[in-house]
């Protein structure tokens, strides 16, 4: 069950539209077929989600993840494994408690006349009956989480598909309490893991004294990894090369050449254990 607006886009691949948040494509790095039988997680009764939208603490703050090697490939580590139901996740090869997401912002004309924004994440290889990857994806909304005007950017767009990773579904009550978002942004990365924290503690001020760009944003997407965090779920950042996000990054660049807009923030959510899942 989604809320108005989204686009869910499960398997099928999209025609790939110039954007300035990528300079050059690779080989596809799609995730490959490959699904195991994890451990059975519990089902837990269903879940009211908490819809509110705050603002962060400067409390608590995700980690960058570091893998075993730099050559590793995420899907060396995180392998397509079956949770409840039909559901299917990208889970840590020695630890089920883990899962990972791919996330990709794209801005069609960025920084010109005219941009288009959309964003997208890809949180899983499909389901038992239908392997191929579960996406989402849709425009960037042309006002921020609490009623800011905004722009259309690159930027904004890569970390409005975090935030939209974060919200659409209650994930510890899937029994993980570790979530990867793997992302090819360094300025996601960075910003969240480093450079948030100065902002955070001087008021969302540069050294120079100006206002943080995307201050919105960022203070949500702080804010939802503070909410998981007090329900169990800690949140890390792995930086990975374009080439290995190319699911996400063709769907966003899709969203964003919709002519769909939405002047309005829209909540992209679905409910913990809807039947419509399975």
């Amino acid at each position: 069950m989604m809320s108005r607006g989204p686009c869910i886009y499960i398997g099928g691949m999209y025609a790939v539209f110039p954007s300035s948040s990528n300079a050059e494509e690779g080989p596809s790095g799609l995730p490959d077929d490959r699904i195991v039988e994890a451990e059975p997680i519990r089902e837990v009764p269903r879940a009211v989600f908490d819809t509110e939208k705050r603002r962060d603490t400067g409390q608590i703050f995700p980690t960058r993840f570091i893998p075993p090697r730099n050559s590793m490939h995420p899907m060396e580590l995180f392998l397509g494994m079956r949770t409840i139901g039909n559901q299917t996740r990208y889970m840590h090869r020695y630890n089920s408690k883990a899962f990972l997401v791919f996330t990709d912002g794209a801005c069609l004309n960025n920084g010109q006349l005219n941009p288009k924004a959309g964003w997208a994440f890809v949180y899983g290889p499909g389901l038992i009956y239908e392997p191929t990857p579960q996406i989402i994806s849709d425009r960037l909304e042309n006002r921020g989480p609490f009623g800011d005007n905004s722009i259309q950017s690159s930027n904004r767009a890569e970390l409005r598909a975090v935030i939209a990773a974060l919200r659409f579904r209650h994930w510890p009550i899937e029994g993980f309490n570790t979530m990867t978002i793997a992302t090819d942004s360094e300025y996601v990365v960075q910003g969240s893991t480093k450079w948030a924290k100065a902002w955070s503690r001087y008021g969302w001020k540069t050294r120079g004294g100006t206002d943080v760009k995307n201050k919105d944003l960022w203070e949500m997407l702080l804010a939802e990894v503070e909410r998981l965090y007090y329900y169990g779920l800690s949140v890390n950042f792995w930086r990975i090369p374009r080439e290995w996000n190319q699911t996400a990054d063709v769907a966003a660049k899709k969203a964003a050449s919709e002519n769909r807009l939405y002047y309005e923030w829209v909540d992209t959510r679905t409910i913990p254990f809807g039947r419509e899942l399975y």
